[in-house]
């Protein structure tokens, strides 16, 4: 197979299991670009049928979200709505990409922009529309008309076949100098453990420089965070360019920075034994949560 992002035949397998299941699963990352991804990709139409039946199951254990699900996702939200004001977006047209049990989109459209949401899994997208009354949409990336000035996808990218053919449509959808906001998993991230990192649901990995690259045909950066998970804030170019692939030195980068995954680093680096403590204090803390609808969760968060 081809590198998904730069089309060399320069492939090196990094692993064979699913962290998820345990089941068989090549991943690969290209010698040329430092992109890493599943080899083979899965076609169109295998991802579609997971997504929209066994993803939210294999993730949740459930097709509709619970109150703690609901109380972080929206501080998740509103995080998120605190990164588009940094990058001095904060009205307009805005589609959300994948929008899970619509937490973004309800609060994003309650600070100021104009929100409307996309969702693939049906229990989910059913569930957004019925509690907060919210335009939530039953479909993929391939179902959405119209045009927007900002779209935001969380969590998404990583799960679809062609990134730079994802761009292009984005692009597409978006108006002129409209904003993308993407968040993904880095792969270049000390706080992964080392045996939860490469998963079925997951065809691509990004660091910041695959991303970027990615997009480059069709967008330039407003800002970018490689703190945690990898955010960046795009601007759509005024007409498309040649891709930009990473540099030598960014591909090398992440050559080492894969090498140097594991459990050492990962509890001594990644705050590895703090997650431990932190894991137990979020346990408590849902034991002794208030049992509320998700609509006044939500409110709760914006009037605190």
């Amino acid at each position: 197979m081809s590198c998904v992002l730069c089309g060399q035949n320069n492939l090196k397998k990094i692993s064979t299991k699913d962290a998820k299941r345990g089941d068989f699963l090549n991943v690969s990352i290209c010698s040329s670009c430092g992109m890493v991804q599943q080899n083979p990709i899965p076609t169109k139409e295998e991802l579609q049928v997971y997504y929209s039946t066994e993803y939210r199951q294999d993730y949740k254990k459930t097709y509709t979200p619970r109150p703690k699900y609901v109380f972080r996702a929206g501080n998740i939200a509103l995080d998120r709505i605190g990164f588009l004001h940094k990058g001095d977006v904060t009205q307009g047209r805005l589609l959300d990409i994948g929008a899970g049990g619509g937490e973004f989109t309800y609060l994003s459209n309650e600070m100021g922009f104009d929100s409307k949401g996309v969702e693939p899994n049906i229990g989910y997208s059913n569930y957004a529309r019925d509690e907060y009354g919210i335009n939530i949409q039953t479909g993929q990336l391939d179902d959405v008309v119209g045009s927007y000035q900002v779209i935001t996808m969380f969590h998404v990218l990583e799960h679809l076949p062609n990134p730079a053919e994802t761009f292009k449509i984005l692009s597409e959808l978006l108006e002129k100098d409209g904003c993308l906001f993407i968040e993904v998993p880095n792969i270049e991230s000390k706080d992964a453990s080392p045996n939860n990192i490469f998963f079925k649901a997951h065809i691509n990995y990004f660091s910041e420089a695959t991303l970027i690259a990615a997009a480059s045909s069709y967008f330039d950066v407003i800002t970018s965070d490689n703190s945690g998970n990898l955010r960046v804030l795009f601007k759509k170019r005024n007409r498309e360019v040649l891709l930009k692939l990473p540099t030598k030195t960014q591909v090398q980068h992440t050559h080492e920075r894969l090498r140097r995954k594991g459990w050492l680093e990962y509890l001594l680096l990644g705050g590895g034994v703090t997650k431990i403590f932190f894991r137990v204090k979020v346990i408590v803390q849902d034991l002794f949560r208030p049992k509320q609808k998700s609509l006044v969760i939500l409110q709760a968060l914006i009037n605190k």
